[in-house]
């Protein structure tokens, strides 16, 4: 299914968006890599190519300064964690 998705995605693009794409499918095809065949790997050149990194950087640093209640976002899953296997007792092990 996710790989319909490129497809399907790529057929609507225009102008920049269509010489950028003919461009990258190029460009691999030249250094031998694999086609854009999945949706992670079409979003991931996507992000590459028109997002700043100073902006990846600062959602993280905002999700790390997230808090719950009083505790951060990584505090509350070990948390979480720790009582999922608490309360399992023996049965199947919770994966976070």
């Amino acid at each position: 299914m996710k790989r319909e998705k490129v497809p399907l995605a790529t057929l609507s693009f225009q102008g920049y968006a269509l010489y950028w794409l003919t461009s990258l499918v190029r460009e691999r095809r030249i250094h031998g890599d694999p086609p854009v065949e999945y949706w992670n790997d079409l979003k991931s050149a996507l992000r590459k190519r028109h997002i700043p990194s100073y902006n990846e950087r600062e959602l993280m640093d905002k999700l790390q300064r997230l808090r719950q209640g009083s505790m951060s976002v990584e505090e509350y899953r070990q948390q979480m964690k720790l009582l999922l296997s608490r309360a399992s007792l023996g049965g199947r092990k919770e994966q976070a």
